[in-house]
């Protein structure tokens, strides 16, 4: 996490930005949770988007948004959000001092399978945190906003960017563990697929989900380590895209299986099914849904390769789905750097 620093951040004449970037998250590690721990996930930052806010003192909350187009509920959020971190981290100020104006200036669309909810909860705490020179680091705003109930990949990344494992949680845990952390190498380019009529599993749907799906297999959660600890770890450090991308499919196999029975299937958009099955019939390895999609990814190793493979998906589109105007394909890099944070005068 890039950060200017600034003595006094509660100044009038300071205004606070912070850009944080979306994520993929691609499998969980343990949902069988036997060993004691559950959950553990992989997952990426990446640079195709971000959430962008500023802040500065105001006499009451203030959320603005002059380009983006929010609703109520997104407002709701927010208040509830500002309102969890003065309740826990920033109970000791005075209520005549909690103003903001919080200004959106760019949002990690919502329900896509990218973090949003982590990346706006760390990104406004983090904000009023400077504003009050509260001393808190991410994993103290992770906990006190109720994020990182199962995976920290959102958490981690916000902090460092990267290629992130994380150790699920025990009965002790508040927050998933930092396992490992790599870059992924330069070259190396990520071709995203979104559905725009398609929304993950959320909210109390989600919820449902975890609590009413059956058992995870136990020999399929020694799979998974296996598959990460000896595949896709290796082959990363390697740079062996190849190898990294069977592992990362061979999860994803795994995990989608284990989640039909809630997404309609083994991928949440069957547009976005076909296509990643097109890929994997032009010789693409590494394909992957980010969490509970509909948003999906193919890793491929460099600049040209993805530039190719958008042509034939669009290709494909055009002579295979009646209707494909709701996707879009976007080739983007890994995050290396994680949040940046920017003090400046209005």
């Amino acid at each position: 996490m890039a950060i200017l620093e600034q003595e006094n951040a509660h100044s009038t004449t300071v205004k606070i930005r912070v850009s944080a970037p979306a994520r993929l998250h691609l499998g969980f590690l343990d949902l069988n949770g036997e060993s004691g721990r559950k959950f553990g996930s992989i997952g990426l930052a990446i640079n195709s988007h971000n959430t962008v806010i500023e802040a500065e003192p105001a006499d009451s909350l203030l959320i603005t948004a002059p380009k983006l187009a929010v609703s109520s509920s997104f407002n709701s959020r927010v208040e509830h959000i500002v309102t969890a971190f003065y309740s826990s981290l920033g109970q000791h100020i005075p209520s005549n001092q909690q103003g903001v104006n919080l200004s959106f200036i760019e949002l990690i669309p919502s329900h896509a399978g990218l973090g949003s909810g982590t990346q706006l909860a760390l990104t406004i705490g983090t904000l009023l945190c400077r504003l009050h020179n509260i001393s808190a680091n991410t994993h103290d705003l992770a906990f006190h906003l109720g994020r990182g109930a199962r995976s920290g990949i959102g958490i981690a990344t916000f902090d460092l960017g990267g290629f992130i494992v994380d150790g699920g949680l025990s009965n002790a845990s508040q927050i998933p563990p930092l396992l490992a952390r790599y870059d992924l190498p330069t070259s190396w380019r990520i071709i995203m697929i979104m559905d725009h009529n398609n929304q993950g599993v959320h909210g109390s749907e989600e919820s449902h989900a975890f609590k009413h799906l059956p058992a995870f297999p136990l020999a399929h959660s020694q799979t998974i380590c296996h598959l990460t600890l000896m595949k896709l770890l290796p082959a990363l450090v390697e740079k062996d895209i190849t190898s990294f991308g069977q592992a990362i499919t061979d999860v994803q196999t795994l995990i989608g299986d284990h989640f039909s029975p809630a997404q309609g299937g083994s991928y949440t958009s069957k547009l976005v099914a076909k296509l990643l099955n097109y890929a994997q019939d032009l010789g693409h390895t590494g394909v992957a849904q980010s969490s509970w999609g509909p948003t999906a990814c193919i890793f491929v190793e460099s600049e040209y390769a993805g530039t190719q493979l958008i042509k034939e998906l669009k290709e494909y589109t055009q002579t295979h789905f009646t209707e494909n105007s709701s996707l879009s394909f976007i080739m983007t890099q890994a995050n290396s750097n994680g949040a940046n944070i920017e003090l400046t005068s209005p």
